[in-house]
Protein backbone atom coordinates (compact mmCIF):
# COMPACT_ATOMS: atom_id res chain seq x y z
CA UNK A 1 0.00 0.00 0.00
CA UNK A 2 2.46 2.91 -0.75
CA UNK A 3 -0.42 5.39 -0.75
CA UNK A 4 -0.24 5.08 2.42
CA UNK A 5 3.34 6.41 3.54
CA UNK A 6 2.27 10.17 3.05
CA UNK A 7 -0.25 9.27 5.93
CA UNK A 8 2.31 7.51 8.50
CA UNK A 9 3.68 10.51 10.51
CA UNK A 10 0.06 10.45 11.05
CA UNK A 11 -0.21 7.57 13.00
CA UNK A 12 0.21 8.21 16.89
CA UNK A 13 1.32 5.14 18.92
CA UNK A 14 -0.01 6.43 22.34
CA UNK A 15 -3.25 4.79 24.25
CA UNK A 16 -5.75 7.32 23.78
CA UNK A 17 -7.26 7.69 27.58
CA UNK A 18 -10.49 9.39 26.14
CA UNK A 19 -11.26 5.93 23.86
CA UNK A 20 -10.52 4.14 27.15
CA UNK A 21 -12.72 6.39 29.11
CA UNK A 22 -15.96 6.05 26.49
CA UNK A 23 -14.77 1.84 26.36
CA UNK A 24 -15.84 1.79 30.48
CA UNK A 25 -18.39 4.44 30.39
CA UNK A 26 -20.75 3.18 27.34
CA UNK A 27 -19.91 -0.21 28.66
CA UNK A 28 -20.81 0.27 32.42
CA UNK A 29 -24.39 1.78 30.96
CA UNK A 30 -25.03 -0.76 28.60
CA UNK A 31 -24.30 -3.91 31.38
CA UNK A 32 -26.82 -1.38 33.74
CA UNK A 33 -29.12 -1.43 30.69
CA UNK A 34 -29.04 -4.91 29.45
CA UNK A 35 -29.54 -6.42 33.30
CA UNK A 36 -32.96 -3.86 33.51
CA UNK A 37 -34.26 -5.50 29.92
CA UNK A 38 -33.18 -9.29 31.13
CA UNK A 39 -35.27 -8.38 34.61
CA UNK A 40 -38.40 -6.93 32.60
CA UNK A 41 -38.07 -10.34 30.27
CA UNK A 42 -37.83 -12.21 33.11
CA UNK A 43 -40.42 -11.09 35.41
CA UNK A 44 -42.45 -8.99 32.80
CA UNK A 45 -42.75 -11.07 30.08
CA UNK A 46 -45.18 -13.55 30.66
CA UNK A 47 -46.96 -12.12 27.56
CA UNK A 48 -44.62 -13.03 25.47
CA UNK A 49 -44.98 -17.09 26.35
CA UNK A 50 -41.91 -19.14 25.25
CA UNK A 51 -40.50 -16.67 22.76
CA UNK A 52 -38.88 -14.45 25.98
CA UNK A 53 -36.03 -17.14 26.33
CA UNK A 54 -35.06 -16.56 22.37
CA UNK A 55 -35.33 -13.08 23.16
CA UNK A 56 -33.05 -13.37 26.45
CA UNK A 57 -30.63 -15.45 24.26
CA UNK A 58 -30.14 -12.32 21.97
CA UNK A 59 -30.03 -9.65 25.30
CA UNK A 60 -27.34 -12.34 26.59
CA UNK A 61 -25.36 -11.93 23.73
CA UNK A 62 -25.88 -8.55 23.39
CA UNK A 63 -24.04 -8.07 27.38
CA UNK A 64 -21.78 -10.93 26.84
CA UNK A 65 -20.52 -8.82 23.43
CA UNK A 66 -20.46 -5.76 25.51
CA UNK A 67 -18.46 -7.13 28.29
CA UNK A 68 -16.25 -8.26 25.77
CA UNK A 69 -14.96 -5.13 23.68
CA UNK A 70 -15.50 -2.45 26.25
CA UNK A 71 -13.87 -3.90 29.11
CA UNK A 72 -11.44 -7.39 28.19
CA UNK A 73 -10.52 -6.08 24.64
CA UNK A 74 -10.47 -2.26 24.33
CA UNK A 75 -9.09 -2.04 20.77
CA UNK A 76 -7.33 0.64 19.75
CA UNK A 77 -6.25 0.92 15.95
CA UNK A 78 -3.04 2.00 14.24
CA UNK A 79 -4.86 2.60 11.17
CA UNK A 80 -4.81 3.54 8.20
CA UNK A 81 -2.59 0.07 8.71
CA UNK A 82 -4.45 -2.91 9.29
CA UNK A 83 -3.10 -3.11 12.43
CA UNK A 84 -4.12 -2.57 16.28
CA UNK A 85 -3.60 -3.38 19.79
CA UNK A 86 -5.38 -4.12 23.24
CA UNK A 87 -5.40 -3.11 26.44
CA UNK A 88 -8.18 -4.55 28.29
CA UNK A 89 -8.26 -6.78 31.05
CA UNK A 90 -8.21 -9.55 28.20
CA UNK A 91 -4.37 -8.54 27.32
CA UNK A 92 -3.54 -6.83 31.10
CA UNK A 93 -4.71 -10.31 32.95
CA UNK A 94 -5.22 -13.00 30.26
CA UNK A 95 -2.45 -12.18 28.25
CA UNK A 96 -4.23 -12.80 24.97
CA UNK A 97 -2.93 -11.21 22.22
CA UNK A 98 -5.30 -9.04 19.73
CA UNK A 99 -5.43 -11.82 17.38
CA UNK A 100 -7.49 -14.04 19.83
CA UNK A 101 -9.49 -10.89 20.82
CA UNK A 102 -10.27 -10.32 16.98
CA UNK A 103 -11.20 -13.75 16.77
CA UNK A 104 -13.81 -13.60 20.29
CA UNK A 105 -15.00 -10.21 19.16
CA UNK A 106 -16.11 -11.81 15.52
CA UNK A 107 -17.95 -14.92 17.04
CA UNK A 108 -19.70 -13.05 19.07
CA UNK A 109 -20.37 -10.01 17.21
CA UNK A 110 -21.78 -13.03 14.50
CA UNK A 111 -23.61 -14.77 17.05
CA UNK A 112 -25.26 -11.84 17.86
CA UNK A 113 -26.93 -10.70 14.76
CA UNK A 114 -27.33 -14.60 14.25
CA UNK A 115 -29.56 -15.44 17.51
CA UNK A 116 -31.57 -11.87 16.39
CA UNK A 117 -32.05 -13.78 13.24
CA UNK A 118 -33.07 -16.92 14.49
CA UNK A 119 -35.60 -14.54 17.42
CA UNK A 120 -37.18 -13.43 13.39
CA UNK A 121 -37.00 -17.14 12.80
CA UNK A 122 -39.03 -18.23 15.97
CA UNK A 123 -42.09 -15.44 15.40
CA UNK A 124 -42.17 -16.52 11.80
CA UNK A 125 -42.95 -19.90 12.81
CA UNK A 126 -45.61 -18.40 15.59
CA UNK A 127 -47.15 -16.62 13.21
CA UNK A 128 -46.89 -18.90 10.56
CA UNK A 129 -48.73 -21.91 12.39
CA UNK A 130 -51.78 -19.43 13.39
CA UNK A 131 -52.38 -19.39 9.53
CA UNK A 132 -51.59 -23.03 8.99
CA UNK A 133 -53.56 -26.11 10.14
CA UNK A 134 -50.31 -28.27 9.71
CA UNK A 135 -48.10 -27.24 12.56
CA UNK A 136 -44.44 -26.91 10.76
CA UNK A 137 -41.95 -28.79 11.56
CA UNK A 138 -39.70 -28.55 15.03
CA UNK A 139 -36.64 -29.91 13.30
CA UNK A 140 -36.91 -28.08 10.30
CA UNK A 141 -36.26 -24.77 12.37
CA UNK A 142 -33.96 -26.86 14.74
CA UNK A 143 -31.66 -27.43 11.56
CA UNK A 144 -31.74 -23.56 10.26
CA UNK A 145 -30.80 -22.09 14.20
CA UNK A 146 -27.96 -24.60 14.06
CA UNK A 147 -26.50 -23.22 10.60
CA UNK A 148 -26.67 -19.88 11.58
CA UNK A 149 -24.94 -20.77 15.03
CA UNK A 150 -22.66 -23.16 12.49
CA UNK A 151 -22.14 -19.69 10.09
CA UNK A 152 -20.64 -17.73 13.10
CA UNK A 153 -18.09 -20.51 13.80
CA UNK A 154 -16.82 -20.61 10.28
CA UNK A 155 -16.58 -16.18 10.17
CA UNK A 156 -14.56 -16.62 13.48
CA UNK A 157 -12.52 -19.54 12.49
CA UNK A 158 -11.79 -17.37 8.79
CA UNK A 159 -10.10 -14.36 11.01
CA UNK A 160 -8.36 -17.15 12.85
CA UNK A 161 -6.55 -18.69 10.55
CA UNK A 162 -5.76 -15.48 8.54
CA UNK A 163 -3.17 -14.26 10.74
CA UNK A 164 0.53 -14.69 10.04
CA UNK A 165 3.25 -15.05 12.59
CA UNK A 166 4.50 -12.35 14.52
CA UNK A 167 7.90 -13.06 12.98
CA UNK A 168 5.97 -12.61 9.23
CA UNK A 169 4.44 -9.50 10.75
CA UNK A 170 7.34 -7.70 12.08
CA UNK A 171 9.36 -8.79 8.83
CA UNK A 172 6.76 -7.35 6.62
CA UNK A 173 6.85 -4.15 8.71
CA UNK A 174 10.51 -3.89 8.30
CA UNK A 175 10.32 -4.42 4.25
CA UNK A 176 7.37 -1.76 3.96
CA UNK A 177 7.38 0.23 7.20
CA UNK A 178 10.81 0.55 8.04
CA UNK A 179 10.20 4.28 9.91
CA UNK A 180 7.50 2.61 12.05
CA UNK A 181 9.69 -0.37 12.71
CA UNK A 182 10.78 0.56 16.30
CA UNK A 183 7.46 2.04 17.60
CA UNK A 184 6.13 -1.74 16.90
CA UNK A 185 8.34 -3.30 18.47
CA UNK A 186 7.60 -0.85 21.59
CA UNK A 187 4.52 -1.89 22.07
CA UNK A 188 3.80 -4.73 24.42
CA UNK A 189 1.59 -6.83 21.81
CA UNK A 190 0.25 -5.60 18.56
CA UNK A 191 -1.45 -7.21 15.52
CA UNK A 192 -0.92 -6.57 11.69
CA UNK A 193 -3.26 -7.91 9.33
CA UNK A 194 -1.95 -8.83 5.45
CA UNK A 195 -3.65 -9.11 2.83
CA UNK A 196 -3.52 -12.70 1.74
CA UNK A 197 -6.20 -15.38 0.38
CA UNK A 198 -7.52 -16.33 3.60
CA UNK A 199 -8.09 -12.54 4.71
CA UNK A 200 -9.97 -12.66 1.02
CA UNK A 201 -11.88 -15.21 2.01
CA UNK A 202 -13.42 -13.06 5.49
CA UNK A 203 -14.00 -10.66 3.54
CA UNK A 204 -16.49 -12.20 1.41
CA UNK A 205 -18.11 -14.61 4.45
CA UNK A 206 -18.92 -10.82 6.06
CA UNK A 207 -19.88 -9.84 2.64
CA UNK A 208 -21.97 -12.65 1.91
CA UNK A 209 -23.48 -13.19 6.07
CA UNK A 210 -24.51 -9.84 5.59
CA UNK A 211 -26.52 -10.26 2.38
CA UNK A 212 -27.73 -13.45 3.61
CA UNK A 213 -29.11 -11.85 6.70
CA UNK A 214 -30.71 -8.70 4.91
CA UNK A 215 -32.59 -11.09 2.18
CA UNK A 216 -33.76 -13.77 5.20
CA UNK A 217 -34.92 -10.77 7.65
CA UNK A 218 -37.14 -9.35 4.66
CA UNK A 219 -38.25 -12.04 3.41
CA UNK A 220 -39.53 -12.84 6.90
CA UNK A 221 -40.88 -9.75 7.58
CA UNK A 222 -42.76 -9.76 4.23
CA UNK A 223 -44.17 -12.99 5.26
CA UNK A 224 -45.08 -12.46 8.75
CA UNK A 225 -47.09 -9.45 7.71
CA UNK A 226 -49.10 -10.79 4.96
CA UNK A 227 -50.30 -14.26 7.23
CA UNK A 228 -50.81 -11.59 10.05
CA UNK A 229 -53.19 -9.55 7.69
CA UNK A 230 -54.63 -12.90 6.75
CA UNK A 231 -55.68 -14.31 9.78
CA UNK A 232 -56.84 -10.56 11.73
CA UNK A 233 -60.14 -11.97 11.65
CA UNK A 234 -59.74 -15.11 13.41
CA UNK A 235 -58.12 -13.61 16.31
CA UNK A 236 -58.69 -11.79 19.21
CA UNK A 237 -57.48 -8.54 19.53
CA UNK A 238 -55.20 -8.92 22.01
CA UNK A 239 -53.53 -11.41 20.28
CA UNK A 240 -52.90 -9.69 17.01
CA UNK A 241 -51.72 -6.62 18.78
CA UNK A 242 -49.34 -9.27 21.00
CA UNK A 243 -47.80 -10.15 17.81
CA UNK A 244 -47.71 -7.39 16.09
CA UNK A 245 -45.94 -5.44 18.83
CA UNK A 246 -42.87 -8.53 18.92
CA UNK A 247 -42.87 -7.73 15.37
CA UNK A 248 -42.01 -4.13 15.72
CA UNK A 249 -39.75 -4.72 18.04
CA UNK A 250 -37.94 -7.19 16.28
CA UNK A 251 -37.60 -5.26 13.37
CA UNK A 252 -36.65 -1.90 14.99
CA UNK A 253 -34.19 -4.06 17.07
CA UNK A 254 -32.82 -4.89 13.90
CA UNK A 255 -32.95 -1.77 12.31
CA UNK A 256 -30.37 -0.73 15.20
CA UNK A 257 -28.02 -3.44 13.90
CA UNK A 258 -26.08 -1.09 11.72
CA UNK A 259 -24.86 0.38 14.81
CA UNK A 260 -22.70 -2.42 15.59
CA UNK A 261 -21.73 -3.38 11.87
CA UNK A 262 -21.25 -0.41 10.10
CA UNK A 263 -18.08 0.70 12.09
CA UNK A 264 -16.00 -2.37 10.93
CA UNK A 265 -16.77 -1.41 7.40
CA UNK A 266 -15.62 1.93 8.33
CA UNK A 267 -12.30 0.48 9.43
CA UNK A 268 -12.00 -1.01 5.77
CA UNK A 269 -12.30 1.90 4.00
CA UNK A 270 -10.10 3.92 6.32
CA UNK A 271 -7.53 1.59 4.99
CA UNK A 272 -8.55 1.25 1.38
CA UNK A 273 -8.82 5.21 1.11
CA UNK A 274 -6.36 6.35 3.79
CA UNK A 275 -6.48 10.20 4.82
CA UNK A 276 -4.34 11.56 7.63
CA UNK A 277 -7.54 11.63 9.73
CA UNK A 278 -7.52 7.52 9.40
CA UNK A 279 -6.59 6.70 12.87
CA UNK A 280 -8.86 8.91 14.75
CA UNK A 281 -12.01 8.03 12.55
CA UNK A 282 -11.30 4.36 13.46
CA UNK A 283 -11.00 5.31 16.90
CA UNK A 284 -14.36 6.95 17.04
CA UNK A 285 -16.06 4.16 14.68
CA UNK A 286 -14.88 2.15 17.77
CA UNK A 287 -16.14 4.19 19.78
CA UNK A 288 -19.55 4.24 17.63
CA UNK A 289 -19.46 0.70 17.70
CA UNK A 290 -20.20 0.12 21.49
CA UNK A 291 -23.25 2.16 21.76
CA UNK A 292 -25.01 -0.53 19.66
CA UNK A 293 -26.31 -2.18 23.28
CA UNK A 294 -27.65 1.03 25.02
CA UNK A 295 -29.84 1.60 21.65
CA UNK A 296 -31.30 -1.63 21.57
CA UNK A 297 -31.90 -1.79 25.48
CA UNK A 298 -33.53 1.62 25.01
CA UNK A 299 -36.04 -0.42 21.41
CA UNK A 300 -36.82 -2.94 23.60
CA UNK A 301 -37.93 -1.24 26.52
CA UNK A 302 -40.11 1.43 24.85
CA UNK A 303 -41.44 -0.90 22.69
CA UNK A 304 -42.80 -3.66 24.58
CA UNK A 305 -46.26 -1.81 26.69
CA UNK A 306 -45.54 -4.29 30.08
CA UNK A 307 -41.52 -3.16 30.26
CA UNK A 308 -42.66 0.61 28.78
CA UNK A 309 -45.10 0.47 32.22
CA UNK A 310 -42.93 -1.11 34.72
CA UNK A 311 -40.28 1.45 33.90
CA UNK A 312 -42.66 4.10 34.40
CA UNK A 313 -44.14 2.63 37.75
CA UNK A 314 -39.76 2.80 38.85
CA UNK A 315 -40.24 6.36 37.89
CA UNK A 316 -43.24 7.17 39.93
CA UNK A 317 -42.53 5.68 42.88
CA UNK A 318 -39.16 6.96 43.03
CA UNK A 319 -40.61 10.29 42.48
CA UNK A 320 -40.60 13.26 45.30
CA UNK A 321 -43.66 12.23 47.80
CA UNK A 322 -46.33 15.31 47.81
Amino acid sequence: MPETEDFLMYIDFETPMYVIGHYYLTGSVAFLLNLIVIYLIIYHGLKLDTYKFYLLAFQTSCIISDLNISLFMQPIGLFPLPSGYSCGLGRSIFRLTTHIHSTITTLLMSAQIEVLTICFLRKHKAIMNLSSIRKSSDIKYFCIYFMCISFSCLLALSIFVSSESKEDQMRYVDQFYPSLSQKFRALDEFQFYMHNNRMMVFYILVFGGTTKTAIVVSSLVLRMLKALHQVKSQLSPGTLSRHRIALRCLVLQFMTTPIAFVPPCMLAVVVWFPTQYSQVMSWFALMCMTTHSIVNSTVVILTYPEFRKAVMFWKSISGPKR
